[in-house]
């Protein structure tokens, strides 16, 4: 795991993920509302504006897939793959690659968030009027923000898929792509009723998902397993043939 911290610091596409997903928080930060003095807790109200805006929305399969969801296409293409199993076994490979794969569609979202909140903070809080801020706030944009984050992870790995299963850079990149804007699309157009699979309604949570929303975590842990278990199950099926 410490290995595939490592290849994730180092690898551009990551941080270039980072900046995606932080332009499109701060994209939909209401500036425009900004009025010294500004009302206690304001500076969660405009973060959390930026992070349910339509412009992350849309970001989101962008971002998610520039870290390493298509490096299995690099690494068997380039030979690199061959002479690294040779110090290695499958099931190793296997683990760090769906593990850096996860977590390169995950942790941009989450640092430009954490990264978002602070800058809020530091800028916002001092021109609010004497009052405390509420903890129940903090909570639930941090909320939004796991969930923003579970959504990138998600992706990731239907990019690590499709990138072992076509051996494609384009179809890795475009069919995370086409899948959730086509979500989007059926959701919006033809079925409205169909909130479970509407990735709008992952980040906001605003319908019926269980007691206390429980419902919203089951669906990102099942949701998750899934994708790791078929990357892990095609990663290992590919890996025979080498």
């Amino acid at each position: 795991m410490i290995e595939s911290m490592r290849e994730l610091w180092k690898d551009k596409g990551f941080w270039a993920a980072v900046i995606v997903s932080f332009f499109g928080m701060t994209a939909g930060f209401p500036f425009y509302q900004i009025k010294v003095p500004l009302e206690p807790g304001s500076f969660l109200k405009f973060y959390q504006t930026g992070l349910e805006a339509q412009v992350l929305l849309f970001l989101i399969p962008i971002a998610a897939v520039l870290s390493p969801g298509a490096s299995y296409v690099r690494e068997s293409s380039s030979g690199f793959l061959k002479l690294y199993m040779t110090r290695t076994n499958r099931m190793d490979y296997v683990k760090r690659k769906t593990f850096c794969v996860y977590a390169g569609g995950f942790l941009p979202f989450l640092l430009a968030g954490i990264l978002g909140l602070s800058l809020s903070f530091l800028f916002l809080y001092p021109l609010e009027l004497k009052g405390d801020f509420s903890w129940e706030g903090i909570c639930l944009v941090l909320k939004i923000l796991l969930r923003i984050s579970f959504m990138g992870g998600i992706f990731a790995q239907l990019s690590g898929i499709f990138a072992v299963v076509f051996q494609n850079y384009y179809m890795a990149y475009g069919l995370p792509f086409v899948i959730y804007y086509m979500m989007i699309i059926l959701k919006e157009r033809y079925f409205p009723k169909l909130y479970a699979l509407y990735p709008g309604e992952w980040m906001v949570c605003k319908e019926n998902w269980g007691e206390k929303s429980g419902g919203i975590w089951v669906f990102f842990l099942v949701f998750s397993l899934a994708v790791l278990l078929i990357h892990s199950l095609l990663l290992y099926w590919r890996l025979k043939e080498i």
